[in-house]
């Protein structure tokens, strides 16, 4: 197209200059892959000129002049697919936009001539030109894959750096540094480490030592963490920590330690992620226990009269410190291995994952191989998954938040289903793979998720570990019984693989430990697997024993307690059933979501099945939406509950408090990521139909809303609870909830940390394990009569499933309290269970 004339090329450039230097496209402008281009328009708003900078050619890969022509009058047959939609939208924004000086931003994906996929970033200003064009606009484009990827990396080490309270990574090659996770408290100080993100490195360290760092340590922090420095110290993959004091806002001390670990990127440059936390807690109690051991001396030679006791004494608490210590360094070596072994086990599958989604691109005509491609993407998905599902799961079970939650359980469907999951993948890798089911007791209550976390564990680990060709097998059976009302099962699981050095065996069970690396065996995995089985077989009361040797192969001997239930009718979805999505055509979701590609993807999913699907950007519009929707508008809403503005909870709550009973009666299921246990009963508690976790099974998905669309009133209707709840935090009682079957035995199911506290105890499953597991066992037994009065008479007088009671309890450490409660009784799909808010009112009994 023709270049334009020279007064409109001033007059755009100078805005071009202008819009360059408002951030954030300063840096934009400013860098090696950039380029300027500039469009005409008539009255009517139609283009009618078109032109661009050599860079603009240059960074797409064109050279000829004519050639790159034929591309821009038809660019937009080269952006990827999946991102067309939103580019059109674009367009037309700016095609009609007639403010002078409105400013644009678009990111998108664009094939470059060499058929590879890049990232760009176009910022455009529409201009009023009165030279002849009516209206300009003039744009940058900057090719930002660079900055993409880092992005990614960076999200990997927010993964790596949950124990460090700030976290950075540092170019090497450019001397430059950027925050990826800041948690500091001090506000001055978070407002300072912003402006440094993606700044110099080294002003960074002048600034930190010069504000912050006390004057002693601050030449030699200067020195040891220099970028030469640093090279140095973490080559060989070596950890480097530096320990220095600094003055906080009110002036007091505090001890930090710094962590670096050096990373090589995509193109060989070497880079490293730093992290920061606090340790002067850490500090004090060491130096609390060293004043404690000098106390213990001093009172040893107070006491005994001859120095050869005195010296016999110092001799055993030294022993003790060695041991101690000794401890405290194999804890340490264990968290540096695992901190490795994550580093490389997160890279190995986004590695393939970047890589297949590069080679789909370049393969789109090849459906043979992009489906090949998929099935490596998924597998990889599945990895990182289970990777950070094990972490989490770890953490729950050193913090105590771990409960049994049983239900109803058919034990040959139970073995069927695990069966089911392994038996097409044995085959493939040429593995025999036996298994046989001999128990007398086939109904039980089980806490099934664990149980199947347990087995897929052990038979997952037994796959890994057995080469093609090798055998592996799973045998179930009932074995006499030592307890009334309860069938003891055997689960031996034994493999043909390469097996375990028998020295090893004492420390299968430890976190963060393997036998062998990822990179040593080839196969991946984190060393919690085990630790997380061990935990859990503890918590369901059963044993586990292991005998292994190296090269032979290893077998696993579980023994479970599982109570003997009445047989219940099944009427769960099976798995392989047809399913009718018929029922769904022409019904509307609302679906509250405030990530764009997660409401991207579920409507696309909901889409294909027949509903109709409205998209709602938080909590606070989710609401707004549903309080101006007409009767039937809507069948059902879809709340994530991490959202800005109005989380899921809340916007929940105040749905249910709408007047119209329609909008307050919608259903709503919960489909979060927020996927734990004490998650899924504060959606009920929000007055929540179901829950679904993220990243959800479809087919579950499916499930759930059709279930929820027979039972529409299967909810919690008052808001008592919650009233509750904050009558008693504002009068500064401790309050906690806990969940409790009602049937005769009465069995709590779930309980807090609050409530485990309200009792003396200092974990959940300490509280569980002291009051039996039953809410009788919590009563004071003078007041057990009483309560069970009390509930059963408002519960006949109540049509709202309320109760409103108060009793005396025993803590562990034997002190009476008082306790104040509110429960609501509901059936959540296969039993009614009663949720119940607990406030300690001791304290307002007596004044």
């Amino acid at each position: 197209m023709d270049k334009f004339n020279d007064k409109i090329e001033k007059t755009s450039d100078s805005f071009l200059n202008m819009l360059a230097n408002e951030n954030p496209f300063e840096v934009l402008y400013s860098a090696r892959n950039t380029g300027k281009w500039k469009i005409g328009y008539d009255e009517q708003g139609s283009i009618i000129k078109m032109s661009w900078s050599d860079s603009f050619k240059d960074m797409l890969g064109y050279e000829d002049d004519a050639e790159f022509t034929k591309v821009m009058t038809h660019w937009l047959d080269y952006v990827l697919p999946e991102d067309r939609g939103r580019i059109f939208k674009h367009i037309e924004e700016v095609d009609h936009c007639r403010q002078d000086g409105a400013v644009f931003h678009i990111e998108f994906r664009m094939w470059r001539k060499d058929n590879i996929a890049r990232w760009f970033h176009i910022a455009v200003r529409k201009l009023r030109n009165q030279g002849g064009y009516p209206w300009l606009a003039a744009g940058i484009i900057t090719d930002v894959t660079e900055q993409k990827q880092l992005e990614l990396q960076r999200q990997m080490y927010k993964v790596l750096a949950q124990e460090f309270l700030t976290t950075y990574i540092i170019d090497a090659l450019n001397h430059s540094i950027r925050v990826v996770r800041n948690d500091g408290k001090a506000e001055n100080a978070n407002e300072e480490l912003a402006a440094f993100d993606g700044g110099s490195y080294e002003e960074f360290i002048e600034n930190l030592c010069e504000k912050y760092i006390i004057p002693e340590d601050r030449a030699r922090i200067k020195r040891d963490v220099a970028i030469d420095s640093l090279m140095e110290k973490t080559k060989n993959g070596n950890l480097y920590h530096v320990h220095f004091m600094l003055v906080d806002e009110c002036e007091r001390r505090r001890y930090y330690q710094g962590t670096y670990s050096r990373i090589i990127d995509e193109n060989d440059n070497v880079a490293f992620f730093y992290g920061c936390r606090d340790v002067s807690e850490i500090v004090e109690k060491e130096r609390q226990k060293q004043d404690e051991i000098q106390e213990r001396r001093r009172q040893l030679a107070e006491a005994y009269e001859t120095q050869e006791a005195q010296l016999e004494e110092i001799r055993v608490l030294n022993d003790e410190l060695e041991i101690a210590k000794d401890a405290a360094n194999a804890a340490n070596k264990a968290k540096t291995a695992f901190l490795f072994n994550m580093s490389h086990d997160i890279r190995t599958p986004m590695n393939a994952i970047i890589g297949f989604t590069n080679l789909i691109e370049k393969n789109l005509d090849n459906p043979e191989q992009v489906r090949e491609y998929l099935k490596k993407i998924q597998a990889s998905n599945e990895f990182l998954l289970s990777l950070i599902n094990n972490v989490l799961e770890m953490a729950r079970i050193e913090s105590g938040k771990t409960t049994i939650d049983e239900s109803y359980g058919n034990a040959r469907e139970i073995y069927q289903a695990i069966c089911s999951v392994f038996e097409t993948q044995m085959r493939e890798k040429d593995l025999h793979f036996s298994h046989t089911l001999d128990v007398e007791h086939e109904d039980l209550l089980v806490d099934f998720t664990k149980f199947r976390e347990i087995m897929l564990n052990l038979l997952s680990n037994a796959y890994k570990y057995t080469p093609a060709g090798g055998s592996v097998s799973m045998d179930i059976r009932e074995i006499p019984s030592v307890k009334a009302g309860v069938a003891y099962y055997q689960v031996t699981i034994a493999d043909t693989g390469m097996g375990m050095p028998e020295e090893f065996l004492p420390h299968l069970y430890e976190a963060f430990t393997r036998e062998k690396t990822t990179t040593q065996s080839g196969i991946m995995g984190t060393g919690l697997g085990m630790m997380i089985v061990k935990e859990l077989v503890d918590l369901l009361g059963g044993t586990i024993e292991v005998s292994s040797k190296l090269g032979k192969g290893t077998t696993f001997v579980v023994t479970f307690p599982f109570r003997i239930a009445e047989r219940l009718v099944h009427t769960g979805k099976q798995e392989n059933t047809v399913r009718d999505y018929a029922k769904f055509q022409g019904m509307r979701i609302l679906l509250a979501e405030d990530n764009e590609l997660n409401a991207e993807i579920a409507m696309a999913i909901l889409s294909d099945k027949g509903f109709e699907v409205e998209h709602a950007a938080d909590g606070e519009a989710a609401v707004a939406m549903m309080t101006a929707a007409a009767e039937g508008q809507y069948d059902l809403i879809l709340m994530d509950i991490q959202m800005p503005k109005l989380n899921g909870y809340e916007a929940t709550r105040r749905i249910r408090k709408l007047a119209n009973p329609y909008q307050a009666e919608i259903p709503i299921i919960a489909m979060t990521a927020n996927a734990f246990d004490e998650d899924k009963h504060r959606t009920v508690l929000a007055g929540m139909n179901a829950h679904v976790p993220k990243p959800f099974d479809v087919d579950k998905l499916y499930d759930t809303i059709e279930e929820v669309l027979l039972e529409k009133d299967r909810y919690v209707h008052h808001d008592a609870l919650e009233t509750f709840r904050e009558k008693y935090q504002q009068l500064g009682c401790l309050c906690g909830f806990f969940v409790y079957r009602a049937g005769f035995d009465e069995q709590i199911i779930y309980a807090d940390a609050d409530t485990a506290a309200i009792f003396g105890c200092s974990t959940i499953a300490e509280f569980m394990q002291f009051v039996g597991g039953s809410f009788k066992t919590m009563v004071h037994v003078e007041d057990i009569f009483a309560v069970q009065q009390a509930i059963e008479e408002q519960q006949q007088e109540s049509s709202d499933n309320l109760d409103y009671i108060d009793y005396d309890i025993i803590r562990k450490d034997g002190v009476i309290r008082h306790v104040a409660d509110v429960g609501y009784k509901v059936f959540n799909g296969t039993e009614y269970v009663y949720y119940v808010y607990l406030a300690d009112v001791t304290e307002l009994n007596i004044n």
